[in-house]
């Protein structure tokens, strides 16, 4: 801690404190006290707030102030909270943008949001050249800390997220203090988070629901712990939990099962610490937590937490613990968090009667800001203060509400909503596509084509416009599409092409390679069975890849870090790699390949692998 340098006290009022002063009146109480662990470092919570003052004051000196957007280019890390937490007491709003997104897509972002400086570090600045840097690693903070810090009214902005756009353009959906305060408010005394309460973050800092995890921890007087590996490792993240004593986590619940599954084989002692897992995102799967739940050693109850971007994230919850797994035969979307309100609505926006299926609309603090810079397809779905979702869902007796399903082409993969008119938008616009339909299935999308472009000329097409997980795990070239009486095409017939078996392929006589197909099969949830296909264009990603890596070490009795399946995509190459007698040979090709891959590979991202 800088102790020459004073936290500044915030000026006398009459409104009530805001979030931003609970931090610093927690860190001017206790400056010693461990705010944010990362990567083996550990920053106070008065060194972070004198420095992140010292931030504010130098973004201030540009021009940063009210009504700016900030964009911050960083991975989790020690450098990501100093400029959260700088920005918002500079007065103005951030925006995540990830560094590892394709340069185009980047572009779009800084160009839709007219964001005019971009927080990053020297490591990342290449992905964001030509833009004005705010380089953290070089720039000189203002060591006089005299300054007041901004106090934002309720009705500025905070961040903005970007979404995925129907029209082919990413749009960034923000949201307001007060929502963001009213949300901080729920999850600390819904969570009675406290000082002895320590939270992981290993969800994308550009994910909605990570950006309350930044925050409630400092202001209830306890401990962040950022998962600073780019990588999703099944075996860090335990290590963490259990290191750190982990009491909250929150990711989708495609992140979480697999910890929990890794985790049955010593009985879930690695989980004992966790009070809650908030889960969001998708649809949780409450057969796959079961085992975890009503384990002698699980003190943990589960939070199904439902909620757009536009409207802070959250907007219901449902817990779920040992005493009620069984009260529904799905998981509820649950009640209301305070000062929010989710009503069912007709076309015509109608309430509609409990049991009726209906559009899932909010109204309430939660409610945003719409999208930046686009006022028409705010228009569309903001009505009077009014959300509307998309989803469908109903109100069941004793206030119940049930999600199902999307009232569009809209779809979760992984916890990321995605339009799927995006894709498809990116895939005409190459030459030799005539039409595109991208139809997703099992946690992964196929694009049915139409023209003389071949899958991976798609494929590399893609990777320069979309992240990895919005490009098609296949890609199927059709003459004519089915259609619907109307003429429209039949996408739930082209879903239902993707239900059947894949074809059978020429099988291998190799045990080591059945072995591997048969895994890859069922943590793909398909069947697989040409061992040299590439397993991330088969719809693997790096959640499946660290199921692939527990399960590899479990099956051979031998540990190696998930860093050496870089360079195997193929159930071949990684026969060779198990296999004794060809290890050594194989395990060199595969870390040449992965000094090649491992630049690219971030969270949710495929690496390119030949």
């Amino acid at each position: 801690m800088h102790s020459s340098v004073q936290i500044p006290s915030p000026p006398p009022s009459a409104c009530e404190e805001t979030w931003l002063a609970k931090f610093d009146r927690i860190a001017r109480r206790d400056p010693l006290r461990t705010a944010l662990i990362s990567d083996g470092q550990r920053i106070s919570y008065g060194e972070l707030a004198v420095r992140s003052s010292q931030l504010a004051c130098v973004l201030n000196s540009r021009g940063v102030g009210c009504g700016t957007y900030i964009g911050i280019g960083l991975g989790r890390g020690m450098d990501l909270l100093l400029a959260l937490l700088g920005v918002l007491k500079s007065g103005a709003a951030y925006i995540p943008i990830d560094p590892a997104y394709p340069s185009e897509r980047i572009e779009k972002m800084i160009r839709s949001a007219a964001i005019e400086h971009i927080l990053t570090t020297t490591a990342f600045a290449p992905a964001f050249q030509g833009h004005s840097l705010v380089l953290l690693d070089r720039v000189e903070l203002i060591s006089d800390a005299t300054k007041i810090d901004a106090e934002p009214s309720g009705n500025e902005p905070i961040y903005a997220i970007f979404t995925s756009g129907s029209t082919g353009e990413p749009k960034a959906a923000s949201v307001y203090h007060r929502g963001f305060a009213n949300l901080l408010d729920w999850y600390i005394n819904e969570l009675d988070l406290g000082a002895d309460d320590c939270t992981l973050v290993i969800s994308s800092p550009s994910f909605d629901l990570t950006q309350k995890n930044f925050f409630a921890p400092l202001i209830s007087g306890g401990t962040l712990v950022l998962d600073a590996g780019d990588l999703y490792d099944i075996s860090r993240i335990t290590s963490l939990i259990r290191e750190h004593a982990v009491t909250l986590i929150n990711c989708t619940p495609s992140a979480f099962y697999p910890i929990v599954e890794a985790a049955a084989a010593d009985g879930y002692s690695a989980l004992a610490t966790l009070r809650f897992a908030v889960l969001g995102g998708e649809p949780v799967a409450v057969e796959r937590l079961r085992g975890w739940l009503t384990s002698p050693v699980c003190n943990a109850e589960v939070v199904n937490s439902y909620g757009p971007t536009e409207c802070t994230d959250i907007c219901a919850f449902h817990r779920v613990h040992r005493n009620n797994l069984d009260d529904h035969p799905f998981v509820p979307l649950g009640r209301e968090i305070p000062n929010v309100q989710v009503s069912i609505r007709d076309e015509s926006l109608h309430p509609m009667p409990d049991g009726e299926i209906g559009e899932l609309c909010i109204s309430g603090e939660g409610v945003g800001g719409g999208y930046l810079n686009d006022p028409q397809r705010t228009a569309a779905v903001f009505s009077n203060s009014l959300y509307r979702t998309g989803d469908l869902a109903r109100r069941l007796p004793g206030a119940v509400l049930e999600f199902r399903g999307r009232a569009d082409h809209q779809v979760k993969v992984n916890g990321f909503r995605i339009e799927l008119g995006e894709i498809e938008s990116a895939l005409e616009q190459h030459p030799d596509v005539r039409q595109a339909i991208v139809v997703a299935n099992s946690g992964r999308f196929v694009a049915h084509v139409q023209g003389s472009a071949a899958a991976t000329q798609l494929r590399e097409y893609l990777a320069e416009m979309l992240p990895a997980h919005m490009i098609p795990s296949e890609f199927r070239d059709v003459g004519s599409f089915p259609m619907t009486p109307n003429g429209k095409v039949d996408r739930r017939a082209l879903a239902d092409q993707m239900t059947g078996t894949a074809p059978a392929l020429a099988a291998t006589t190799a045990a080591a390679e059945a072995d591997v197909l048969a895994l890859w099969s069922e943590i793909l949830g398909r069947p697989v069975n040409d061992p040299t296909a590439n397993f991330f264009d088969l719809g693997g990603n790096s959640i499946h890849l660290a199921v692939v890596h527990m399960r590899l070490m479990k099956l051979t009795g031998r540990e190696f870090p998930i860093t050496e399946l870089f360079g195997l995509p193929t159930a071949r190459s990684i026969a060779a790699f198990i296999s004794p007698a060809n290890r050594s040979s194989a395990m060199k090709s595969a870390r040449d390949r992965a000094q090649l891959a491992r630049v690219a590979f971030t969270q949710f991202r495929r690496p390119t692998l030949r």
